[in-house]
């Protein structure tokens, strides 16, 4: 079976949910942070024989290694219900252990999995903008000039650290699996989307261009977490042609 793992308020991705059941995808099953830590009972198991990971949710339903045929991982954050429970001098610790068990378990889904945590995300690398920018202009896209010193250190989360103020208008094109699904766009920054998502290692990436010095594609950002809804119907048939196996990546 499939499975889409995501928050319980995660809209874009209840709209994929009934959008790939629509479209036939079974079975596939919605799972949500909440339901991974309520009554949620675990089997992880690391050895020479192999990987086993059994997880049994309050509902019956389990999501077994030997039984998963493809998986779209968008959490953001593990459960913390129980971990509120804990002693506040403990619960830091005890937040990390929790994030290197997720990652443990849900790196060791059998693929195809979009997208597989790292160390710097559950559902893919957070990467700071001047990162983004790099690799934006290593994969051939337009970027603005971009600026950063040791003075900006406390303005990291304010908008001064973005390279478009709050509420630009912005084209988003999604990359999935080295295919390109989104507004029409020129052959090469479709290219340059397709490298970008190469160089960042994400195999479902959404990668935002607004009217900027260098033209109307102009580089303004990327995110392992886009809305997908922007991808519309296009994006859906990707994503069952992934899930089941059909879809080579592009070269």
């Amino acid at each position: 079976m499939w499975f889409l793992l995501c928050a319980s308020n995660d809209v874009p991705a209840l709209w994929v949910h009934q959008g790939l059941k629509a479209h036939g995808l079974a079975p596939l099953e919605l799972v949500t942070d909440t339901m991974l830590g309520r009554g949620a009972r675990w089997d992880h198991q690391l050895g020479a024989d192999g990987v086993v990971i059994d997880v049994t949710l309050a509902d019956g339903r389990r999501i077994r290694n030997d039984t998963v045929r493809g998986v779209i991982n968008r959490l953001l954050w593990v459960p913390s219900e129980q971990l509120l429970r804990g002693h506040p001098s403990d619960r830091e610790y005890a937040t990390q252990e929790f994030y290197a068990f997720f990652m443990s378990w849900l790196y060791a889904l059998p693929r195809p999995v979009l997208n597989r945590p790292t160390p710097r995300g559950l559902c893919g690398q957070w990467r700071h903008m001047s990162e983004w920018i790099w690799l934006a202009t290593k994969a051939g896209l337009p970027t603005p000039e971009y600026r950063r010193s040791s003075r900006d250190y406390i303005l990291e989360m304010d908008e001064s650290s973005r390279i478009v103020p709050i509420g630009t208008p912005v084209n988003t094109l999604i990359v999935v699996k080295g295919h390109v699904v989104g507004v029409p766009a020129p052959s090469s920054i479709c290219e340059g989307c397709q490298r970008l998502a190469e160089f960042a290692r994400t195999e479902l990436i959404g990668i935002e261009f607004t009217d900027g010095p260098t033209g109307p594609w102009t580089f303004a950002g990327a995110t392992a977490f886009p809305d997908l809804r922007i991808g519309g119907e296009a994006l859906l048939d990707m994503l069952i042609s992934v899930l089941k196996g059909e879809l080579e990546e592009n070269e």
